[in-house]
């Protein structure tokens, strides 16, 4: 019966009242005895649409089809009732999974996702850290007279413009090489920064150039990818930051899904003691898991130092209470630095090592290793006896 999900959903929402003032009465397309469907709500549907479907609908025909449509699903839901089916097993089985996911959803929204919602600092921190996420793209349209290889005639073409006052579409249409643009001036229309210009190609010399000219600059001859081209640029928009007020609720949106994992943790945390419930397979893992101490003699026993960082990163990330922990964080750091020269992740280790655990014992030595990154290491057998000399260095 119905065009799409979209429509369906749509459809399956609109019920009304029938009492009505009589200002409203003007109002309706529909009545199948109290319910009823306005012209409001029909226009609404329609707009919800995706626009492919919307095209359809929008006409007179189209509306009266889709009225149709609503007409005969509350027809068919009405016949449903009287003829009892909604006391089915099946249409039971079905009412009541719907039912399950629709509770589930909206305890998600209640209580998960308001758990995940930043506060008004965290939006304006995410604002500022992200103006270029919320900065338009400036739009450029400019013109060329272009020429295959003599940009002399460009140059005398620049002086008449800007000496003698003489048009610079008149100069585009008489002079300009370039086929696809004379008729209609050299004009290059809209673009955006980037290389591609509609009216040529791509070319991300004359896209550069014309990006940093002022509004009504005439400039060249410019040397590129086909030739030789005079540029006038003649408008640009854009290029600004939307307000914060603009762009709330899609920050919201954003934060909200970087932290809905870890806002779920805590609420199933918060709320799992009052249920008896257990994972069995889970439990099983548990039983049968290397242990902390394990995995880091894998990890000492081989060469590789993927794997030895594959092995020390398991233990951070499965025991992170366990006080082998601080040290697996350590030698990740280590063997980035030593094994693999990748400073930056081995900063990353080491700072985390210092945030999470700055008590421990090898957090003097993530320090200097810190301060010493890329240096030589003084020798040493065991970490033991680096964590020693650093120690002593620092007393």
């Amino acid at each position: 019966m119905l065009a799409g999900a979209a429509l369906a959903a749509a459809i399956g929402g609109c019920s009304e009242q029938a009492e009505r003032s009589v200002a409203d009465e003007k109002d309706l397309v529909a009545r199948v005895d109290d319910w009823t469907l306005s012209a409001t709500t029909l226009d609404e549907v329609i707009k919800s649409l995706p626009e492919r479907q919307r095209a359809k609908w929008e006409t007179p025909e189209g509306r009266a089809e889709l009225t149709d449509r609503f007409i005969a699903e509350e027809l068919f839901f009405r016949e449903a009732e009287r003829e009892g089916l909604a006391d089915k097993q099946w249409v039971k089985d079905q009412l009541a999974d719907a039912r399950r996911r629709i509770l589930i959803g909206a305890y998600h929204r209640e209580f998960v996702e308001s758990e995940a919602a930043p506060d008004e600092q965290e939006i304006r921190d995410y604002y500022e850290a992200n103006k270029d996420r919320f900065t338009s793209l400036p739009v450029y349209r400019a013109q060329h007279i272009f020429t295959k290889n003599d940009p002399k005639k460009l140059l005398d073409l620049k002086e008449r413009i800007l000496e003698g006052g003489e048009n610079f579409t008149t100069m585009a249409h008489r002079y300009s090489e370039d086929e696809q643009t004379q008729q209609s001036g050299g004009d290059l229309g809209y673009f955006n920064a980037g290389g591609y210009i509609g009216g040529i190609g791509f070319s991300q010399i004359l896209s550069d150039t014309i990006a940093v000219l002022e509004v009504g600059e005439v400039y060249g001859p410019v040397k590129w990818e086909r030739g030789y081209s005079l540029l006038k640029l003649n408008s640009k928009r854009g290029g600004e930051l939307k307000p914060l007020a603009e762009v709330r609720e899609e920050i919201v949106k954003a934060l909200i899904e970087q932290r809905v994992e870890q806002a779920q943790t805590v609420v199933i945390g918060r709320v799992s003691g009052d249920y008896e419930s257990h994972n069995y397979l889970r439990e099983r893992l548990t039983k049968t898991q290397r242990s902390a101490e394990e995995l880091f003699n894998f990890a000492q026993s081989t060469s590789n130092s993927e794997e030895r960082i594959g092995y020390f990163r398991e233990i951070v990330d499965k025991f992170p209470e366990d006080v082998f922990a601080p040290q697996a964080l350590f030698m990740i750091g280590f063997v980035y630095s030593e094994e693999l020269a990748d400073y930056g992740s081995a900063r990353q280790a080491f700072l985390q090592l210092l945030d999470t655990y700055p008590g421990s014992e090898v957090a003097e030595t993530a320090k200097w290793m810190l301060d010493n990154l890329g240096s030589d290491l003084p020798e040493f057998e065991s970490i033991d006896q680096l964590n020693r000399q650093v120690k002593e260095k620092s007393n």
